[in-house]
């Protein structure tokens, strides 16, 4: 860590906690809660000390505490004033506790309810105790304000809090200056390179640019163009080789799941993804750590992490960034390393940089006075674009010139540490926004912060007080523009992470408040943190984190199981004051959190799908709930089914309940689903014909994620199914709607008009608002799915839909006429036969990326339509277990138009005979047809400019290859269980279709003989023999 070159201030400010207790306890004397309690006089006497008190603290605070002595002055402060938040919490406590029993029908009378509470819980001691801990620390307030005085060290100026506003509408993704490095990385990453990946180290001190450097390089289209994966990966000195590999196959795998998987399985997987691809990976932040005997760590795993990447494709790169020069060295021996050296920006950049920031291209009256201070000032800052963001920031919107002054005179811009400057602009932040900064360093260097639940922490620990929805994102925000967290853009993605400098500043003016707790690392002088987070190399100390009683947050990061529940729990019951518990470790059930009343947000992961009510009854205070699941998430089953304790029903506090995906809660309890936010799936099954569970939708609009609803079947009427006004639901994104035993009521009713006109008014009954994005229908018994809503241009936002199971259908819906749609799934539709010109409508699918027909029994034909721009972005079609599917019927059978498919995948489909339709297929990367035991040819692939692979596998009929031969642009040919003649010659190398593989020299081909596999001609590409899973 970075340390502060003077001795670090107060940092954490205690002022807006006294001025809190104190409103809190003005408001309970005026409603006269305290009436008849014995501890009403002492109230009162308490608020005032605390108002003597917040008097002395507003004016230390805005000075550097240099002298030890008196930083543990302030400590028993701070002490006393913390004693003080939490009796008055007990008090509110106890009323909200008062009032859930009033819920249940038990007579209570709310004035009188916490004089009851004071008599009966002994809470009378208690609020003397902390009265005469209050009266001490008045004392060193004043010893310490007359100590201040005297001294007058380091008396700063701070601007006046009062007229503080925010900036958060001011952003800037542009990058001043570096063009010339720009350039140059730009032509390393297109140059032409055979062997193992170049290494292109990009070397600086730090603030100087660099991960802004890599980030506009990587976002560039003409390199995301360039290369076939891209990957970015933040390292920082927290190395983990195993969780950076789970990283890079979650970058370059759709649904990944690593559960149970080891180090070495990972690894084979990376390699089988990487080969033949063209790959950039940027390591951002990379440090080598030296240990007590000054060798360096994770020197070992560092080669095994980067093994996997030696079967990438030619022209492969790899970008890091570092402080180190040693890096640059060390990383020789993978492949060859090219240094790109950044040193501070030019005069002219940095003053640039600093107008964009500070000016934002508005103009001043006095533009010309701040325009000659700031040209000063940066001057000063000597091209450090970290340095010059944060003040320039700082000044903007402040057209002061006297504020502009006292900056530019500022000693700190005279040191040459960037330290004193960030410090110093931390320390001229409204005091609302050092908290909540200086609480970031509770997690690790390169920890991608997630706005949301770090906010929900500020507002449990009383940083943020909410007068309106959104006041805690604001400070989120005001923190990114002022450069203090910063966002890190991977494409269309957005991530947000603070600077390292800035990380070792947040340490810095935390210390004695937070701590993050890693592996070898003292424990001694930690009895006194609020805040504390422990990484997985912690753990081994978990229980001594018992005895730290003054514990308010307790967080575990990263996602790895827990050695045993009952230890948690045992940390639990002896930590009373906690209000934050964030538990990214996998637990077996839910943690028992019923001691701990003071707590306000609760995170946990875990696979048990049930809750024990006494657990969660007593947190009246409780706010936020995180409900996680698995390592990983998953897609939803029919069981996943999360069923909330009734207990939170009564819970008056809870405002917002976030659900994985992985779960889908059970809504027929009466849950308050206006709390349902987010991603949680809500479920709904209807068991009898009354449909009552639809009703609990009625009024519930501000549900977030999926809403799933099975047992259709019961729903007797249009009427009932309006019920549910789905289409009110403006958040809702992703819509089931499931019949069961659909197959049994066909049979039954085959002539029933009346069932199918009863399920086609349910159907329409069930429009879902115009902003879904995801539409899945299973079941429905009908004979025609045309809903007035699917078949308008109501959905303009859909992307998937999916139909399953609907035995009845004869044809599909017109689907070929919505816009957005990029994914489609027909399957188990065993009475279809025919895919005709209805599946079209009046469009032809023009953006629909991904099609999959899979396990439609009937089904023997597919209409294609005829005209050239249909279908114009298809890059991905499967045909599976299709047994009476003939192929294409329509103007030559062929694929006229799909200029864009780029993997073809048919497999069991017994009524194929011929793939001749499938021609002048230009982007077509895969092949692969598999199952097919009646396939008596191959089409021609002259126009087969993009091949690349070619599998054939129980094609047991097929006895030749085309008659012009394969693609020369084939890398990889594997062929299993095809006529054994076509085997034959191929394996033993003679005869025209071993003539047709061997005129392809760059082709690598495999063929499974006997019981193994055996590669009967290398190629050009690297990598296992076997790498198709599909």
């Amino acid at each position: 860590m970075v340390e502060i070159t003077a001795a670090t201030s107060i940092g954490w400010v205690v002022s807006p906690v006294i001025k809190m207790v104190i409103t809190k306890i003005g408001t309970f004397i005026e409603k006269k809660y305290f009436k008849n309690s014995g501890i009403e006089n002492d109230m009162k006497k308490m608020k005032m000390t605390l108002g003597d008190i917040q008097l002395i603290m507003a004016t230390v605070e805005k000075q550097r505490i240099l002298d030890p002595n008196k930083v543990q002055l302030v400590r028993e402060i701070k002490d006393a004033v913390y004693d003080a938040e939490d009796i008055v919490d007990e008090f509110e406590y106890n009323l909200l506790k008062e009032k859930s029993d009033k819920q249940q029908n038990k007579v209570i009378h709310i004035a009188a309810a916490l004089p009851r509470a004071i008599r009966k819980k002994n809470l009378k001691e208690k609020v003397k105790e902390v009265g005469k801990g209050l009266g001490r620390a008045k004392e060193s307030a004043n010893t310490l304000l007359q100590l201040t005085n005297t001294e007058n060290s380091y008396n700063l100026q701070y601007p006046k809090q009062d007229n503080w506003s925010s900036t958060s509408s001011f952003t800037s993704d542009e990058i001043i200056g570096r063009e010339n490095e720009c350039k140059l990385l730009m032509d390393l990453l297109f140059e032409k390179v055979e062997g193992l990946p170049t290494i292109i180290v990009i070397i600086g001190h730090g603030g100087m640019g660099k991960t802004s450097l890599a980030q506009m390089v990587f976002n560039d289209p003409r390199v995301s163009g360039h290369f076939d994966k891209l990957m970015w990966l933040f390292v920082s000195d927290n190395f983990d080789k195993v969780e950076f590999t789970k990283q890079m196959l979650k970058d370059i795998c759709e649904n990944f799941s690593s559960t149970g998987a080891s180090f070495n399985t990972l690894q084979k997987k990376l390699e089988r993804e990487l080969a033949s691809k063209k790959i950039l990976l940027v390591l951002d932040d990379v440090w080598y750590v030296k240990d007590d005997s000054k060798k360096y760590i994770y020197e070992k795993s560092w080669s095994e992490f980067l093994a996997p990447l030696k079967s990438a494709k030619a022209g492969s790169k790899i970008v890091v960034t570092t402080q180190q020069n040693l890096v640059a060295c060390t990383l020789g021996y993978f492949g060859s390393v090219k240094p790109i050296p950044l040193d501070g920006l030019n005069d002219a950049d940095s003053w640039s940089l600093f107008k964009l920031n500070a000016f934002d291209g508005k103009s001043l009256d006095n533009l010309k006075e701040l325009e000659a201070i700031g040209k000063e000032i940066v001057e000063k800052l000597k091209g450090l674009a970290l340095a010059i963001k944060v003040v320039g920031r700082e000044l903007r919107g402040k057209p002061d010139i006297e504020q502009w002054k006292k900056i530019l005179n500022d000693n700190s811009l005279d040191n040459d540490g960037i330290m004193e400057i960030l410090h110093r602009s931390y320390e001229h932040l409204p005091e609302h926004l050092q908290r909540c900064f200086a609480y970031c360093s509770l997690f690790p260097k390169g920890y991608y912060l997630k706005p949301d639940r770090l906010v929900h922490m500020w507002i449990a620990n009383g940083f943020v007080h909410l007068q309106k929805e959104g006041d805690g994102k604001s400070y989120f925000d005001e923190l990114v523009v002022r450069s203090f967290i910063q966002v890190i853009k991977q494409g269309k993605k957005e991530y947000y992470v603070m600077h390292d400098l800035m990380n070792d500043l947040a340490c810095n003016v935390s210390k004695g408040e937070c701590s993050l707790l890693k592996n070898g690392e003292s424990m001694k002088n930690l009895g006194s943190i609020r805040h504390l987070s422990v990484t997985p190399s912690g753990i081994n100390l978990i229980k001594d984190i018992s005895g730290f009683h003054k514990l308010r947050t307790l967080i575990f990061l990263s996602r790895t199981w827990f050695p045993e529940n009952n230890c948690i729990d045992g940390v639990l019951i002896k930590l009373k004051r906690i209000r934050v518990l964030d538990i990214d470790w996998l637990l077996d059930s839910v943690p028992n959190v019923s001691g701990c009343k003071h707590l306000r947000y609760l995170c946990f992961r875990n696979n048990n799908y049930k809750f024990a009510s006494n657990s969660f009854s007593k947190l009246h205070h409780l706010a936020v709930l995180y409900i996680r699941k698995n390592l990983f998430d998953v897609e939803v089953g029919d069981y996943n089914h999360l069923k909330l304790p009734k207990s939170i029903y009564r819970m008056s506090s809870l405002v917002f309940i976030h659900i994985s995906k992985s779960f889908t809660v059970d809504v027929c309890q009466r849950v308050k689903l206006q709390r349902l936010l987010r991603e949680g799936s809500v479920y709904v099954r209807v068991k009898n014909k009354e449909a009552l569970e639809l009703n609990l939708l009625h009024d519930v609009d501000n549900i977030k994620g999926c809403v799933e609803i099975v047992g259709l079947e019961n729903v007797p009427s249009k009427e009932n199914a309006i019920q549910a006004q789905l289409s009110s639901k403006k958040y809702v994104t992703e819509l089931r709607l499931r019949w069961f035993n659909s197959s049994s009521k066909v049979k039954s009713n085959k002539n029933s008009a009346q069932l199918d006109s009863k399920e086609h008014e349910v159907l329409e009954a069930l429009e879902p608002n115009r902003y879904t994005e995801r539409l899945k229908i299973r079941g429905y018994p009908g004979d025609v799915i045309r809903p007035s809503w699917l078949e308008s241009n109501l959905l303009s936002q859909i992307k998937s839909v999916e139909l399953e199971e609907c035995n009845g259908l004869k044809m599909l819906p017109a689907l070929g006429q919505l816009l957005q749609l990029k994914e489609l799934r027909i399957a188990h539709m065993n009475t279809m036969r025919r895919i005709g010109n209805e599946f079209y409508g009046n469009g032809l699918f023009p953006s629909l990326k991904e099609l999959q027909i899979v396990m439609m029994k009937s089904l023997e034909e597919w209409s294609f339509p005829s005209d050239t721009r249909s279908f114009p972005k298809l890059y991905k079609l499967r045909i599976f277990n299709c047994p009476r599917f003939v192929g294409l019927e329509g103007e030559g059978a062929r694929f006229p138009s799909l200029r864009s498919l780029t993997k073809i995948h048919i497999s069991d489909c017994k009524g194929i005979i011929t793939l001749e339709g499938l021609n002048e297929l230009v982007t077509l990367k895969i092949l692969s047809v598999r199952l097919c035991p009646n396939l008596l040819s191959l089409p021609e692939m002259e126009l087969f400019y993009s091949l690349e692979k070619l599998v054939i596998r129980n094609c047991t009929k097929l006895r030749s290859l085309p008659k012009k031969g394969l693609p020369v642009s084939l890398q990889q040919f594997i062929i299993m269980d095809a006529h054994h003649k076509l085997e034959a010659q191929i394996h033993k190398k003679n005869c025209r279709e071993w003539d047709k593989v061997a005129a392809i020299s760059g082709c690598r081909c495999s063929i499974y003989s006997g019981s193994d596999w055996h590669v009967v001609q290398e190629g050009h590409t690297r990598g296992p023999i076997y790498t198709w899973h599909g």
